[in-house]
């Protein structure tokens, strides 16, 4: 490694500013080219650069692969071919011009600046009214892929006839292809007279004859549009790396580009092959991502891993466990891995007394000590060579500093600068169990990244920016980040009540883990406790500040001068989101809510293990008894039935369960006559009525629920863990005691469950012969798991809890992550106190905080903030949570809302419309008025067809007249509930039939429409009293012109499709419910409103569908309020009211979207999504074509990082194409090309300076900065450091009795495996170089300076001994014993005896 670090080439620097995207040409490409490739061997000759056989390059004469980049060689084509990445362009143009008078077509849209070529030649028989014969228009195409690869251009004649030339058979012209000059090469492989393949030649001959004028407007570079020759890659960017088939090891080989060269150097065809050839050559790019690209990473996949991915030797990566006995800014670093990371420091006078032992050790182990000294690094062989100013990379030690890193890194608190203490451990990090909540991790194998900081700049930022006592405060949603967790809160729930007294004993033996002064006893004396006993409230009052002061809401807490003074029974104070005491120790001072947490977790912990805490299966049975469990179990049952029941009549409260509601469910097995078995399976048929009886019952179980805190004891440790908040939750604690309760599939099923869960009533539904096809299964499981489940019951579990249905959806949380990314992430907080976007600088929005209301020295915002990443993350996080909850059929996704929102709608182009309507409020003044008012409006609004009240259909054929009959049979209460007549029924169905007979070609005889009840069919009908009928007569329809079947299959259908009320725009009206502001329990009443969704089709059009359903909400426009309804995607409210609607509407459903996951986001987060989106004035989606359309119209071209978002190959080729020139202004441009990002210390600003009466002093030496006071003396005295020696615990620290052991062991190997008079190899060298400067007399042996060391034979006592040959050339023998005797008297002086022992009983001293 030092080797390497001494082959630093001084190459000149630079900083890589802007990019110039654009296509070779010619004389670029021979300029880049070492020599001309003639033959298939030669694309991997020596000359290409390494690997080669030959093991040298011979262009450069390079040795090594690392010296030597490659070089390039070049193939000249046998021929003019059209470049590949024209077609399209030469395509577009060649359809915009005549082939023979080269002028403008008229359907044009781009028109050509001279006017002379927008006139059109009357006499051109492809543009003119040409009265001689047929020439159809003709259109060019670019070839498909199985011509040519899509690397040349078709031309296809119309086939459309016009009606003069209809009857006859039209044929092309003989002369209609003359434009085309005939080629020798051409070849005819379509096998269609109306088309013709054009080779490379003839479009070279249609694009001369275009005015330039013209061939400028649409293809920038005309010199590129064809080519002579092409550039064949180095040798090393064409290799992969291949696992041998039965070893591990790898080999490179050359992969499929050579290949492909290999094949257009021997190619011998025609130049529409040769083109297509190329392009396979082309494709086979590392940035491509197609299944034809080269093997190995490619791709986006390439840009992120090779291009983006930054390699750091200054890293780790390991497994974490919990420790509470390390402070919460701490964290824990095996003492091995410490020795292994290196910080740089920069030696100063200050810090030399520090570092100088380092140095001295490294000196005496390695012989030489490597610094950095004016940008170059240097060998220090002494101490007294080190200057001040020289870098020195030393291990790392307690009290640095190092940023962690939990990937994946989707919230801002995944980093988090910690301080080093080194810890006798070997292959675990430790942190204190209170920094899992910003880290989202926990203790069952969570891994963390470590990066140590190598300039003080950077240290200095990790401790200002991202140190946890900087990070009290979520960046989210603007809540606490830390507070007491697992056991630490468990205790503090418990040592709070009001029962818990302690001795003065166990108050002196947590006195030792609180800094604070014991308080006076409660209680000196009682008639039970003859002792002082302290409450729980006053050791938890011991670790607050003294002058803390708070009342809590709900006073559900008194704090007052650092005493707590009262405490209700839930402690919500300790765990409310909003008020509770972490906040308020944050609003007191940084320091404090540290100090508490880290004192608070030792007192309590102690006092845990003091008072004892566990867990048994006696706190599962809840009950103290058997005869509280039966009752409890009795109530429980009790309970279910009522909830069963509730859901029940919820179902029959539902639009589409009226038949069951009238007592006319029609049931397929005559045996099920139980109405609870009945409506079971009409749950589980119909999504509707499942989730009405979901909510139903899911209400009433809150209640069962409760039963837990009547029945438990007060000592049950699984409550108190519950009700604290510290694990578990009441849901679980429930179904393991009391029962399972609902459960309800996510997806649709092929079966479905039996009312009652039985075995017997599993097999009888087995018999049933039910012709649904899919079911959504629902059951209620009255069994808990302490009592066990039956077969059935054990089933329907696995199959309602075991489900993942998010897996389609897996990946979309991480694909927002990245547009996210993409959209904000160069969005910083200016120093005017504006977020610009660093793209041009412009202004995003003018202020950032949006809530002052509320701010503390943590909330502050600082210049250069990267506001916009904040925003992605947090809004990414709670894309995460979302997928906690799956994707199913009885409630709408989170995940799927959030992603709907972001699109802003520019993705449902063709989909259904949808409309929140709002009631007027003036309803509110009758009784129910909001309940008739949504329904008067839906039932004017939503469709009725024919269809839906017709009950049966019959078709009869008249003797006597000879005409068909249809007789339609509907029923009376229908019409009255709906509020039809059945004149407008008639008049419905006549209008449709005359529309039907002026458009369709199907013939549609007069109808004659008739309502009766005395049709014979009617009889034979169950309660026919509330039955009529309507027959249709076809007049004038005879057997012979209309049939039956004709009758059934067209007319039939025709007439049940007509509208017969409401709006065929309209496709569906629900009448929902939406929740408002939480209100106490007290009031009565609810919060919240009805609201009506209209859901209109697709075709209606976007722009349209508003005005719409305006003009079919006249006759109801009173009773709905207009100022509150909307449609449910930002683009429509942006086409009707504007972007400011627009805006508010975007953040109010992206805050509730996002509250729908749990999670929630400050609104300047928000608010900055939502003005990102709408920085053009107009809301584009967040899509890849969105997010186009917005830089497009701001002007700004970002090909590098829109090929890192997706499609790298695609983007670098529509860049060079149009030779756009990226100026790398981004975050993602300055850490790829090794610049400073825009953002934080980087971000922009401008000083403003005017140099009148100032002068600039001149340039202080760094070396002379760092020298000491007197730095204008002397420039050698000013850097040279005081000579210090090394401490002998410094090497006891370092080595230990073990490790002279091994040494010894290894010296002596060394002496035995090496012959006589042979050197020593480098790794031998070194460690015998280590030994020697334990050498009693090492200073003697080492002489003038060590050259090498050699094994040879003493001359006087004839044994085999080491040798140092020194640098002049004179020999030094010496013994590994005595550097052995000289090493354990610094280290273990005790044990020299004992060697000395050991050599004597073996002869060999």
């Amino acid at each position: 490694m030092n080797n390497d670090l001494l082959e630093e080439q001084s190459l000149p620097t630079a900083s890589v500013t802007r990019l110039h995207f654009g296509l070779l040409k010619q004389e670029v490409v021979e300029k880049f080219a070492v020599f001309e490739i003639n033959q298939a061997s030669e694309v991997s000759d020596p000359r290409l650069g390494f690997p080669n056989l030959s093991n040298e390059c011979s262009t450069c004469g390079g040795k090594v692969a690392k010296n030597c980049e490659g070089h390039y060689g070049v193939v000249q084509f046998p021929c003019t071919i059209l470049h590949p990445y024209f077609v399209s362009e030469i395509v577009r143009l060649l359809n915009k011009v005549c082939p023979a008078c080269k002028s403008v077509r008229k359907d044009a849209k781009a028109k050509a600046a001279d006017a002379k070529i927008k006139r059109q030649r009357l006499d051109c028989k492809y543009c003119g009214n040409n009265k001689v014969g047929w020439y159809p228009p003709m259109k060019f195409k670019v070839s498909s892929h199985d011509i040519f690869k899509r690397t040349t251009i078709m031309v296809e004649a119309s086939e459309n006839v016009p009606k003069k030339y209809q009857n006859k058979i039209p044929k092309l012209p003989d002369d209609y292809w003359s434009f085309i000059p005939d080629d020798g090469e051409e070849q005819d492989i379509t096998a269609k007279p109306n088309r013709k393949v054009l080779t490379h030649a003839q479009v070279h001959h249609l694009l001369e004859s275009i005015d330039i004028v013209i061939v400028k407007q649409h293809i920038a570079k005309i010199d590129s549009l064809f080519l002579n020759s092409a550039l064949v890659t180095p040798n090393s960017h064409r290799i992969t790396e291949v696992t041998h088939a039965f070893s591990d090891s790898q080999t490179l080989m050359f992969d499929e580009r050579t290949r492909a060269y290999k094949k257009l150097v021997d190619f011998r065809g025609k130049p529409t092959e040769l083109g297509s050839r190329f392009h396979e050559c082309l494709k086979l790019s590392k940035l491509s991502s197609e299944k034809t690209s080269v093997s190995g990473v490619s791709g986006s996949k390439y840009i992120k891993e090779i291009i983006l991915g930054k390699r750091t030797d200054f890293s780790f990566r390991m497994v974490v466990v919990g420790d509470p006995k390390i402070k919460l800014s701490e964290i824990g670093i095996p003492c091995r891995i410490a020795e292994r990371l290196q910080v740089s420091e920069r030696i100063t006078h200050w810090n030399w007394e520090k570092l100088s032992a380092y140095c001295q050790l490294k000196i005496f182990e390695k012989g030489e000590l490597l610094v950095r000294r004016n940008n170059s690094l240097v060998q220090v062989h002494r101490l007294t060579d080190c200057r001040a100013g020289d870098i020195i990379y030393r291990p790392l030690s307690n009290g640095d500093t190092l940023l962690i890193n939990r990937p994946p890194s989707i919230h801002q608190h995944s980093l988090i600068a910690l301080s080093a203490k080194i810890l006798p451990m070997n292959s675990v990090l430790s942190i204190n169990p209170l920094c899992c909540s910003p880290l989202r991790g926990d203790f069952d194998g969570d891994c963390l990244h470590g990066y140590i900081p190598q300039s003080v700049n950077c240290r200095v930022e990790l401790e200002e920016l991202i140190a946890l006592d900087k990070q009290l405060t979520d960046g989210q949603s603007g809540r606490n980040l830390l507070s007491l967790s697992q056991d630490s809160l468990t205790a503090a729930f418990i040592v709070l009540d009001d029962d818990v007294m302690l001795t003065r004993t166990q108050m002196q033996q947590l006195a030792m883990f609180n800094p604070h002064q014991l308080p006076s006893p409660a209680i000196f004396k009682s008639p039970l406790k003859k002792a002082a006993a302290w409450t729980g409230m006053q050791l938890f009052s011991m670790l607050l500040p003294g002058d803390l002061k708070h009342s809590f809401q709900g006073d559900c807490a008194q704090i007052t001068d650092g005493d707590l003074i009262y405490s209700s029974r839930t402690y919500s104070w300790l765990r409310d989101p909003d008020d509770n005491l972490y906040r308020q120790l944050i609003k007191h001072g940084k320091s404090s809510p540290l100090k508490f947490l880290y004192d608070a977790q030792d007192v309590l912990s102690e006092w845990f293990s003091i008072r004892g805490f566990s867990v048994s299966l006696a706190d599962m049975y809840l009950t103290p008894d058997c005869s509280s469990r039966q009752n409890m179990v009795e109530e429980v049952r009790c309970g279910l039935r009522e909830a069963d029941q509730t859901s029940q009549f919820r179902q029959l409260m539902v639009d589409g369960n009226r038949d069951l509601m009238s007592g006319r469910c029609h049931r397929r097995n005559e045996e099920m006559i139980n109405e609870a078995e009945a409506a079971s399976i009409e749950r589980q048929k119909s999504a509707a009525l499942c989730q009405a009886s979901v909510y139903a019952f899911k209400k009433v179980f809150a209640d069962i629920q409760n039963l837990t805190y009547q029945y438990a004891s007060k000592d049950n440790s699984i409550l108190a863990m519950v009700k604290s908040g510290s694990k578990g939750n009441m849901q679980k604690l429930v179904q393991h005691s009391m029962c399972l309760g609902l459960q309800h599939s996510m997806l649709p099923l092929s079966f479905r469950f039996p009312h009652q869960l039985t075995c017997e009533a599993w097999n009888n539904q087995k018999k049933a012969n039910d012709a649904a096809e899919s079911y959504i299964p629902y059951a209620v499981i009255e069994s808990s798991y302490l009592s066990g489940l039956n077969p059935v019951e054990c089933f329907v579990h696995s199959v309602t809890s075991r489900q993942s249905s998010f897996s389609d959806n897996a990946d979309l949380p991480g694909t927002l992550t990245r547009k996210l990314m993409f959209l904000l992430r160069d969005y910083c907080m200016a120093y005017d106190g504006t977020v610009r976007n660093s793209y041009g600088n412009q202004v995003a929005q003018f202020t950032y905080d949006v809530d002052d209301s509320i701010k503390h020295d943590d909330d502050k915002v600082v210049a250069g903030q990267p506001v916009g990443s904040l925003a992605a993350c947090a809004v990414s996080e709670a894309a995460y949570s979302a997928l906690d909850q799956p994707v199913s059929l009885l409630e709408a996704s989170p995940l799927l809302n959030i992603k709907k929102v972001l699109e802003c709608g520019s993705s449902r182009s063709t989909g259904d419309q949808t409309v929140s309507l709002f009631l007027s409020k003036k309803l509110g003044r009758h009784r129910h008025g909001f309940e008739y008012g949504a329904l008067e409006v839906k039932s004017h609004l939503e469709i009725l067809r024919f269809s839906d009240i017709v009950t049966s259909v019959q078709i009869n054929f008249q003797q006597p007249s000879g005409c068909w009959v249809c007789h339609f049979h509907a029923r009376k209460e229908f019409l009255k509930t709906r509020r039809l007549n059945l004149r407008s029924i008639i008049e419905a169905l006549q209008n449709r039939c005359f529309v039907v007979q002026g458009e369709s070609k199907f013939y549609l005889p007069t109808l004659q429409i008739s309502c009766t009840r005395e049709c014979s069919d009617l009889r034979l009908e169950k309660s026919c009293d509330d039955l009529f009928c309507l027959s249709i007569a076809f007049e004038g329809a005879k057997t012979s012109s209309l049939g039956f079947d004709a009758i059934r299959d067209v007319v039939v259908p025709l007439l049940l499709e007509t509208v017969i009320k409401g709006f065929p725009e309209i496709k569906k009206v629900d009448v929902l419910w939406k929740d408002g502001p939480r209100v106490p329990k007290f009031c009565r009443e609810a919060s919240g409103e009805l609201y009506l969704t209209v859901a209109l089709c697709g075709d209606s059009g976007r722009k349209k569908f508003w005005n719409i359903l305006l003009d079919c909400c006249l006759p109801v426009m009173d009773l709905i309020d207009w100022e509150r309804s909307h449609p449910d995607n930002v683009h429509a409210i942006f086409s009707s009211y504007g972007v400011d609607s627009a805006m508010s509407y975007f953040v109010k459903t992206l805050n509730s979207a996002v509250s729908e996951t749990g999670k929630a986001i400050l609104p300047k987060h928000l608010l900055l999504v939502a003005n990102s989106l709408s920085l053009t004035g107009e809301f584009a989606g967040l899509s890849a074509a969105g997010m186009a359309k917005q830089r497009a119209a701001m002007e700004v071209s970002t090909p590098f990082v829109q090929a890192c978002f997706s499609g790298p190959a695609e983007c670098f080729v529509k860049a060079a194409k149009t030779e756009v020139v990226d100026s790398l202004e981004g975050s993602i441009d300055a850490l790829a090309w090794g610049n400073t990002p825009p953002v934080g210390t980087g971000a922009q600003f401008e000083i403003l300076f005017s140099q009148q009466g100032c002068q600039v002093d001149k340039p202080t030496d760094v070396y002379s900065l760092l020298g000491g006071k007197d730095v204008h003396h002397n420039e050698d005295a000013e850097n040279k450091l005081p000579t210090l020696a090394v401490p002998a615990k410094l090497f006891r620290d370092r080595f230990t009795f073990s490790d002279v052991v091994r040494l010894y062991d290894e010296w002596k190997y060394i002496l035995h495996k090496t012959r006589t008079n042979h050197l020593l190899n480098d790794s031998d060298r070194e460690a015998m170089l280590m030994a020697l400067r334990f050498h009693p007399s090492k200073n003697v042996k080492i002489g003038s300076g060590v050259k090498e060391i050699k094994v040879g034979y003493h001359p006087v006592h004839k044994v085999r001994c080491f040798f140092v040959i020194r640098t002049d050339g004179s020999e030094e023998d010496f013994s590994f014993r005595k550097c052995t005797l000289g090493a354990l008297q610094i280290i273990h002086p005790k044990a020299i005896r004992i060697f000395k022992s050991k050599w004597q009983r073996a002869g060999t001293e």
